[in-house]
């Protein structure tokens, strides 16, 4: 007697499996492609001077904003009294995922260039040693789409107590 239920029921059941597989347009649909994942860069620091090409100019020059849509905050400071480390800190953001990495590039007074990247992950930070001089300190913020904004130029003044 119950078999006499189970039978339609499996009918039903196989009917609609069909039904919904026979839906689509007809035609073959191909996947969408997908372009492969961009590694992610790891914090490097470069902590020999090089020989600038262009003679390593000391002049800061025009910097660039980043769009409204994707802001983010980076901070370059020198360490304290007496002290020749640069330090560039990513503070984070709203734009901070469409950021792939921070070029950081000091030039010192003799022309000689330290560069370092910098995480775009809150709090990561970059020490680059810098002189008693005045350093200028550049910092380039490259986004997943591949453009490219310098968003600090500036010397960075030796501190002393006075």
């Amino acid at each position: 007697m119950k078999f006499r239920l189970l039978i339609p029921v499996i009918v039903v059941l196989v009917a609609i499996i069909f039904a919904a597989g026979c839906t689509g347009s007809g035609g073959q649909t191909t996947p969408p492609q997908t372009q492969p994942p961009t590694p992610v860069q790891t914090t490097s620091v470069s902590t020999t001077a090089l020989p600038s090409t262009t003679g390593g100019s000391m002049q800061p020059g025009p910097t660039q904003t980043i769009p409204p849509a994707t802001p983010v905050s980076i901070s370059v400071e020198k360490a304290g009294t007496y002290s020749t480390t640069i330090i560039t800190h990513f503070d984070g953001g709203k734009g901070m995922s469409a950021v792939s990495k921070v070029d950081v590039r000091v030039t010192r007074p003799d022309g000689s260039v330290v560069t370092g990247v910098l995480k775009p992950l809150r709090g990561e930070t970059v020490e680059l040693e810098g002189t008693q001089g005045t350093d200028r300190v550049e910092v380039i913020v490259t986004m997943n789409t591949g453009s490219m904004y310098k968003i600090i130029d500036q010397q960075m003044p030796y501190k002393t107590r006075g």
